[in-house]
């Protein structure tokens, strides 16, 4: 009895780790850290000094975010806000492992740079999709496999790269100094919109109050156009004073004419009575 009562429960913790990674959370945060890391040392073609501080890195970064795998499933603003500040934390670490050379084709590649996604309220782990044999490692375990506990991150380093501080004990390469942050636009892409049930309800504010009724306004007539007259020249002046003067000339000429007439007229008269 004791025997079945074992088996039933070894099936049942075999049933349970093959569950594939995502189901309820992203499994093992040392497994997938070390996978991420095996598969970056690989294509980044990095040495056994990086293979090990990459692997701190990523395993500060699985173990901070594993609280929040559930609400980011739902694609909580929340959990949302704190994966993408861990991300860029890791992202930051790596500047100062990576060559600024090999740094910027690790910003390339989506299953390194932005390694966490979700479909259907379910996480999922980028690099699963692309090598999906978990079993295979080109590399063996890091050092610190075991004992690793995150000692490195920023919680104990009082907020500050620990990589940055000691960079000049371990590294001499260029560093990559350029844009590493996730920008906002990646959020659809690896979570989906959020969910508005569990975004907080807004606050419902008071009807604003009606506002008095305006007068109409009345248009204002419309003005009519200045008339402007030409300007006057001197030649106008010039000929009222000619036609001016032609008057003087017509009325002097008649009145030489009324003198002539009626002198005429007395002298008849004065004739006829003399021979009268």
């Amino acid at each position: 009895m004791k025997r079945r009562f074992c088996l039933m429960i070894m099936a049942v913790a075999a049933f349970m780790f093959v569950l594939p990674a995502g189901a309820f959370d992203l499994g093992d945060v040392r497994v997938n850290a070390r996978f991420l890391t095996d598969r970056m040392a690989f294509e980044l073609k990095l040495n056994e000094r990086q293979y090990n501080d990459l692997y701190e890195i990523n395993f500060d970064f699985f173990n901070n975010v594993d609280p929040y795998v559930s609400a980011l499933s739902r694609a909580e603003a929340r959990a949302m806000d704190a994966y993408y500040r861990y991300l860029d934390e890791r992202n930051d670490d790596l500047r100062w492992v990576l060559p600024s050379a090999a740094y910027v084709k690790f910003m390339s590649i989506d299953y390194f740079f932005r390694p966490i996604y979700a479909v259907n309220n379910v996480c999922y782990v980028r690099v699963y999709k692309v090598y999906p044999d978990r079993r295979f490692f080109y590399y063996g375990l890091p050092v610190h496999y075991y004992s690793y506990k995150g000692a490195h991150g920023r919680v104990h380093c009082g907020g500050v790269s620990y990589y940055k501080k000691n960079f000049k004990k371990h590294y001499n390469h260029k560093v990559y100094v350029g844009h590493y942050q996730c920008r906002p636009e990646y959020r659809p892409h690896d979570f989906g919109r959020p969910n508005p049930a569990v975004r907080p309800s807004r606050p419902v504010c008071p009807p604003a109050k009606p506002l008095p009724p305006t007068k109409p306004v009345r248009p204002n007539k419309p003005v009519p156009p200045s008339v402007t007259r030409p300007p006057k020249h001197d030649h106008d002046k010039h000929d009222r004073y000619e036609r001016h003067e032609n008057r003087k000339e017509v009325r002097k000429s008649k009145e030489r004419i009324d003198r002539s007439s009626t002198r005429k007229s007395r002298d008849v008269s004065s004739r006829s009575v003399r021979e009268l």
